[in-house]
């Protein structure tokens, strides 16, 4: 309980303070409805039903409160503020901002303020200042109470919400039906996250800064609205509603929030398909980690490696001119990095920290035990499809 010790009564050009406000209520009242409208956009935009009823109710209650104040020192407590939570409960449910409606409280105690400065003689000058404290010692009371409330409801709400989007998310992942009403498609994304270099710091808790990365994804794609996703430390998956948001800005929008690489892969698909979408963007995934740099990548962006990455007798083909490399980790990775860097040797020595000699004389080893020669441009389609083949039948699923 906050009081103003030694308190007598307040006045205001000979008046009591608290009976001005009394006599006044109504008047004040209708100003601060006018001023709310005027001065708070929010509340321009609320129903005349709501403004003239919910709200001017309590704007009345907390005049009321206030001109209590004045009277006795007292600033109130306990069930005399239930009725604030309970409009900062509501307010909280409608979605208005929390801070439209701690102004709106602030702007009420700034309408009392000015009707009663107004008459203040000099001789009252400590009646003013003992006002003014009590003023900011309710506001900062109304303050902390509305804002629990309003907080502990949000809370609440968000739970509810996030507790029905995983319910949703799940179903449509296992084909299951959903009751819920939903978008005519969903663009379905799939996720690469890359390790955060905090991750690998011996004194740090990997645990900690992977979650701390995945908090900040989330954010990102909550962002969205009706968007769902399921994530991991490496990846996950992610619907959202179509038409979804510009692709390429929201990889970089999880790139800065992160910190780290991200790889999207994505399809659009039916609510009923979802299962087959997410199948695909995992495959697109793991072509996308071997063969291609960060980015945002669908089907038709890799329709050769997909489809060599398809269990058949010609991919096995295709992979098995790659066979003499598997045990000779040096020459595999001269290859990759020799292709990754356009075949430019100079790049590709200084990524494995060799001379550019040891590069050709590995690039000549590799066309002896391949028949594949890296060197020659008619030889490169043949050799980046036996690898991307390569890998997908030595790739776990």
């Amino acid at each position: 309980m906050i009081v103003v010790t030694d308190h007598k009564e307040l006045h205001s050009g000979g008046v009591p303070v608290h009976e001005i406000l009394r006599t006044r209520l109504s008047r004040l009242v209708d100003e601060v409805l006018e001023r709310l409208v005027a001065e708070i956009p929010l509340y321009a935009q609320l129903p005349e039903e709501e403004l003239h009823g919910d709200i001017r109710l309590i704007t009345e209650r907390t005049l009321r409160a206030f001109a209590e104040t004045f009277r006795t020192g007292v600033v109130p407590t306990g069930e005399t503020l239930d009725p604030l939570r309970e409009s900062a409960t509501r307010r909280a449910e409608e979605g208005v901002p929390l801070e439209a409606l701690l102004a709106a409280y602030h702007l009420g105690g700034k309408v009392c303020a000015d009707h009663v400065a107004a008459g203040f003689r000099p001789e009252e000058l400590s009646d003013a200042i003992a006002l003014n404290r009590l003023i900011l010692d309710f506001l900062q009371r109304v303050t902390a109470i509305v804002s629990a409330s309003y907080f502990e409801e949000r809370q609440s709400i968000a739970g509810e919400d996030q507790a029905t989007r995983q319910s949703v998310f799940a179903a449509l992942l296992d084909g299951r039906p959903v009751e819920e009403r939903l978008p005519g498609e969903y663009v379905v994304v799939g996720l690469a996250i890359g390790v955060h270099p905090d991750e690998q710091q011996p004194q740090l808790d990997a645990q900690i800064v992977a979650r701390r990365k995945l908090r900040r994804i989330r954010v990102e794609l909550d962002r969205i609205p009706g968007s769902m996703s399921g994530l991991s430390a490496d990846g996950g998956i992610a619907l959202l509603p179509a038409p979804a948001t510009e692709l390429d800005a929201l990889r970089l929008r999880l790139c800065k929030a992160a910190g780290v690489d991200v790889t999207l892969a994505t399809t659009t698909t039916s609510p009923d398909h979802v299962p087959a979408g997410v199948t695909l963007v995992r495959d697109l995934l793991d072509v996308v980690r071997i063969h291609r740099p960060p980015g945002v990548y669908q089907l038709d962006d890799l329709v050769l490696e997909y489809q060599l990455s398809r269990p058949s007798p010609a991919r096995d083909r295709l992979a098995g001119l790659l066979d003499p490399l598997a045990d000779r980790d040096d020459l595999m990775t001269t290859l990759r990095t020799y292709l990754g860097r356009a075949r430019n040797r100079r790049q590709t020595a200084a990524d494995l920290h060799v001379h550019a000699n040891t590069v050709d004389y590995r690039l000549r080893q590799i066309g002896r035990l391949t028949g594949l020669d890296p060197v020659h441009d008619d030889q490169l389609p043949r050799i980046v499809a036996a690898l991307v083949a390569f890998d997908a039948r030595r790739s776990p699923g």
